[in-house]
């Protein structure tokens, strides 16, 4: 009795799926490396850190590049200290819009509202002490819970790695 052996296909790896495919990704990865060097501003020389945890932000904060008391920038905005108050109020009041959830996970006060601060090396002591003092004094308590503090109390410092 002869018994007949089956043909055995051998796989394939289609080479075109595969490069379209590292194309897409790259096209990703790109675009979201320059959504997230868009906050970075070149100009602004950071204190170095020789320990710290890595960086990672989230939704409900607030980056701001400080050079002084007189030159702020927040999301490309140029302003001064003083006017901080009413930029981080309006970010916060406008989440009602751009970001439904956020704006009630913070009403409910599962997440609190922060800022991280990216100020240049040769910032003073002083304009730091003038950044602070006006995050205490922002009023953010109509977007918070009946009992939250009247000013933001996350603060975030940043500081370029030592290598």
């Amino acid at each position: 009795m002869k018994v007949k052996r089956r043909i055995v296909k051998r796989g394939r790896i289609e080479i075109i799926p595969l490069i379209d495919t590292i194309v897409i990704l790259l096209i990703f990865y790109m675009t979201f490396s320059r959504f997230s060097e868009a906050q970075r501003e070149s100009a602004l020389k950071l204190p170095e850190s020789r320990a710290g945890d890595e960086f990672k932000m989230l939704p409900q904060q607030i980056i701001v590049n400080m050079y002084s008391s007189d030159e702020v920038s927040i999301g490309g905005v140029k302003c001064k200290v003083a006017e901080l108050p009413a930029i981080i109020r309006n970010y916060y009041a406008n989440l009602a819009n751009t970001a439904p959830d956020l704006a009630l996970k913070l009403k409910a006060g599962e997440v609190k509202p922060s800022i991280i601060l990216r100020g240049d090396r040769k910032m003073s002591y002083r304009d730091l002490s003038d950044f602070m003092r006006v995050c205490a004094k922002t009023d953010l308590r109509e977007f918070l819970p009946a009992n939250s503090a009247p000013g933001i109390t996350e603060v975030t410092f940043t500081a370029q790695e030592v290598r």
